[in-house]
């Protein structure tokens, strides 16, 4: 199945960015060094839309507020909603390099007085052509129609980035320790799913702040597009105020807590456990009395935030397979959207 294998290989790729991830990075760090911008921002479409909000939530956080970073899809600056301004740099965000929305909004933004660049995983590609500088990720090949791997590889280039630019000191660590977190989280992913009935659950909620609630949002990307199940995402304590009178049998709500409101993150699990759904907490170290994924990740600055996305790909997967569906044909789905 070339959707799951793609999940499993993470680990793996992301050893190889680890690797590489000076050379790649070099001539995008030179560039933002020379081009000084005011702001930092990132624009895509469907998977990297939720890419581009945790990227330039990590971006803010690494800098300490010292630079502004936004995100975008490609369609609200394609139709003149919203952008960048001149003097920013916008960096966008395709697997393919050919999304449609994505190279109109980099063309707009460009025509408006603002620096381009470009994260891709195909090289050659028209987007590569179009921004002032490109990056391309040219071992994340990916043949699914559904993005897994190269959501993450590209998460974890930016969130080197933004530490390479910001705080440099704690870079080498991240890089050395996220391939092991990657390993850790697949690992204990595939355990914990083991223990649920995928067949008996019609619902997932998936929780979180900040970065951890744009892989939330990704979450519901993953099971809808794979399995047609009804899936929620919202901050993790807005969950009280209404969408919890959703909560069922089948109901599966997966909180990624962080460091600073982990118990009240908990109590907001306990509560739907006592309406009858089941909790699974994401979390960096392990947490007792739920269900547990651990990213053994021992940051309180959310730099494992993509990788709090696996789980939730899994789900999507597992949950399609239970329901007879194929995960590699998702129904109604291309590659890329061209219009």
């Amino acid at each position: 199945m070339i959707t799951r294998n793609e999940i499993l290989e993470q680990p793996q790729k992301h050893g190889i960015l680890s690797r590489r991830y000076r050379s790649l990075s070099r001539p995008l760090v030179d560039f933002i060094g020379k081009n000084e911008p005011a702001s930092i921002d990132f624009v895509g479409c469907g998977t990297s839309y939720f890419l581009a909000m945790g990227c330039a939530k990590q971006l803010e956080r690494l800098s300490k507020r010292r630079i502004r970073s936004s995100y975008y899809s490609g369609s609200e600056i394609m139709l003149g909603l919203a952008g960048p301004s001149e003097g920013d740099l916008l960096i966008g965000l395709s697997r393919s390099g050919t999304s449609t929305e994505t190279l109109l909004a980099l063309e707009k933004a460009h025509r408006d007085g603002v620096r381009t660049a470009a994260l891709t995983c195909q090289p050659g590609s028209k987007m590569i052509e179009m921004a002032d500088l490109p990056v391309v990720l040219d071992f994340i090949e990916e043949t699914a129609i559904v993005m897994t791997k190269s959501f993450t590889s590209m998460a974890f280039f930016v969130s080197a980035l933004a530490r390479e630019l910001f705080a440099p000191g704690s870079l080498d660590d991240y890089l050395n320790n996220i391939p092991a977190s990657s390993r850790a989280t697949l690992d204990d992913s595939l355990n914990c799913l083991e223990t649920f009935a995928i067949a008996d659950l019609d619902h997932f909620v998936f929780l979180g702040y900040a970065e951890y609630f744009a892989a939330s949002m990704e979450g519901i990307i993953k099971v809808t597009e794979m399995s047609l199940t009804e899936a929620d995402s919202y901050q993790t304590l807005e969950y009280r105020h209404g969408p919890k009178s959703k909560v069922r049998k089948g109901t599966l709500a997966v909180v990624s807590t962080n460091g600073k409101s982990l118990s009240e993150e908990l109590a907001m699990a306990g509560e739907i456990e006592r309406l009858g759904g089941r909790p699974v907490i994401i979390s960096g170290g392990k947490v007792e009395g739920f269900a547990n994924i651990a990213t053994r990740y021992g940051g309180e600055d959310f730099g494992d935030w993509f990788l709090r996305a696996i789980p939730l790909q899994l789900l999507g997967v597992e949950r399609a397979i239970a329901k007879s569906l194929d995960p590699d044909r998702p129904q109604n789905l291309t590659k890329v959207v061209q219009l």
